[in-house]
């Protein structure tokens, strides 16, 4: 009987050492203190193409900043925002018709969402060019469930092309346990191109603080895309 009890608090201490370790090498690149940041709400989504993201993509390169590019989907409802340094994102207000929000995110119960990382285990220059797409798959939501594609960008050089680094997010909101379940199987294991989910050593509490964040890792799993490429992804 103390044998077993020493293993199981060997186990425990181990496995909070790792924990602790996991945590001191997810670093967020670059740090969001440098500038003040808002969520906003893109009104005019047809002026938000491939060009504006490579305008918005040199502004945070220069500065060593990130952004957050979200879909938000509501039963049969859809909305797009951004995330992003306030200085930056005031100079396309008017040609996105920006709506500042409060931070939906916090809104929600901890224990009625499920949260998972996508990236890939391939070259990371890729293009998603026509990846599957995994909005098509929602039909399944419920009046009062909610999905989130959250599409965090750091800019890169390459020389003369500007790329983004992504971390790329998924997010089921809904109350019913039974359905809960079903909405995970149906959209946790799609195969979107290159992308597949990412095995996780955080915990749901974890996670959900990341995603509140929109925390950009050194060690992201993201592809390195295009603005075309993040188009794509996001599939406005």
């Amino acid at each position: 009987m103390i044998l077993w009890l020493i293993l199981f608090l060997l186990i425990i201490g181990i496995s909070f050492i790792l924990a602790l370790r996991s945590m001191k090498d997810y670093q967020e690149i670059p740090e969001k203190a440098k500038a003040e940041y808002g969520l906003f709400l893109i009104r005019q989504t047809e002026n938000f193409d491939a060009d504006v993201l490579n305008s918005i993509g040199k502004f945070i390169l220069d500065k060593g900043l990130i952004i957050s590019v979200e879909r938000l989907f509501k039963g049969s409802e859809a909305a797009l925002t951004i995330f992003g340094p306030k200085e930056i994102l005031d100079k396309f207000s008017q040609s996105l018709n920006l709506l500042e929000l409060e931070d939906y995110m916090y809104e929600l119960d901890t224990q009625d969402i499920a949260i998972w990382e996508l990236g890939i285990k391939s070259s990371k220059n890729l293009q998603f060019d026509n990846p599957n797409n995994i909005f098509k798959n929602l039909s399944e939501l419920g009046k009062e469930d909610q999905f989130f594609w959250q599409v965090i960008l750091g800019a890169r050089k390459d020389k003369e092309d500007l790329l983004f680094q992504t971390q790329i997010r998924a997010a089921i909101y809904c109350k019913d346990p039974v359905k809960m379940k079903t909405l995970v199987a149906l959209l946790q294991n799609l195969k979107l191109g290159e992308l597949t989910k990412v095995p996780q050593p955080f915990s749901a509490e974890q996670m959900m603080g990341f995603f509140k964040q929109r925390s950009l890792s050194k060690d992201s799993n993201g592809p390195i895309l295009t603005a075309d490429g993040i188009m794509s992804l996001l599939r406005i």
